[in-house]
């Protein structure tokens, strides 16, 4: 056989390793598709899981699934889900070992805006708040009970309306998401009338990466070339944030999820500010804090979220 011949079946039995070699994993996010998985989409669309050697599949809660990724990573149907601290400790209680692999926001996005002026914590007392039915809205519960409030929550699924109509005084929202529907709808926002949880002592990081105990176990290199994947994807969208929007308007118009370019922008925008570490000001991908974590975990306990306390350890990788 010549040379050449011998160069092709090189290059095809390279190129049949490389396929083989790729791991299939499911991701999946805490909600409907949009920017705040804009790193994700980024790091498939640009190649970066798979120069790890990951065949990456996206499922949404909403789109694919009607069950959250917590009861699916559960039954074994996703490897690795998007969640917060809270939902994570949570789902330990209950028996399920999560853990978190990857701290991805630093800060927390979780404000409430009233309709009357706010002066702390103490100015919730007597309001009607409205609050997602779905969770995520536990620390602003613990805060209120921390400061002995007499306050009635109003769950609702999603959106503003609630709150636009009058029904209710004040409203949880995300400072990337439901804060810039009420801007566009009402124009502006006076800062008196915003309580941010961050400056009253909760400012627990949000958005993490999290598999089960047993997971990691068999699949600890895999979850690490995912992480690191998944950081790239991130550090491309502060770099490059119009070509990132535009891959998450192409996802979202794919999976028939209706949105506007200016949302999904100040979106983008807003979960970049929570990228960076208070601290350092950079964007470090850092751990929880242990004094955050720890009192978190004495936050839930008063308020028996949870029953059992979980070490610094058992939740982080």
């Amino acid at each position: 056989m010549k040379a050449g011949g011998f160069l092709t079946m090189a290059m095809a039995l390279c190129m049949a390793v490389s396929v083989k070699a790729q791991e299939k994993m499911t991701l999946m996010p805490a909600w409907m598709p949009q920017s705040q998985f804009a790193g994700y989409y980024v790091a498939l669309e640009k190649g970066f899981y798979a120069d790890e050697n990951i065949d990456l599949t996206i499922e949404h809660m909403g789109v694919n699934s009607s069950k959250p990724g917590i009861e699916r990573i559960g039954s074994g149907e996703v490897d690795i889900i998007i969640s917060h601290p809270i939902q994570a400790l949570m789902a330990r209680d209950y028996g399920l070992k999560v853990k978190n692999v990857l701290q991805v926001t630093q800060n927390t996005g979780i404000m409430i805006v009233s309709h009357k002026k706010l002066d702390g914590p103490q100015s919730l007392n007597g309001q009607s708040i409205g609050r997602w039915k779905s969770g995520f809205s536990e620390i602003c519960e613990i805060c209120c009970l921390n400061n002995n409030l007499d306050v009635k929550w109003v769950p609702f699924l999603n959106g503003i309306n609630l709150f636009m109509s009058g029904a209710i005084d004040a409203t949880v929202v995300m400072k990337y998401n439901e804060y810039y529907s009420l801007v566009e709808a009402m124009g502006s926002i006076d800062p008196e009338n915003v309580l941010w949880f961050a400056d009253c002592g909760y400012d627990i990081p949000e958005d993490g990466l999290y598999v089960t105990e047993e997971y990691l176990a068999g699949h600890r290199d895999l979850v690490e070339r995912f992480c690191r994947a998944s950081m790239k994807g991130w550090n491309y969208c502060v770099e490059h944030k119009e070509e990132c929007v535009d891959i998450v308007m192409d996802y979202m118009e794919k999976v028939g999820v209706k949105t506007n370019r200016y949302h999904q922008t100040v979106m983008l925008d807003g979960m970049i500010e929570l990228l960076r570490n208070r601290e350092t000001g950079r964007i470090d991908y850092a751990s929880i804090p242990q004094d955050k974590y720890d009192k978190l975990v004495r936050d839930l306990l008063k308020a028996h979220y949870i029953e059992t306390p979980v070490s610094y350890s058992e939740f982080s990788k």
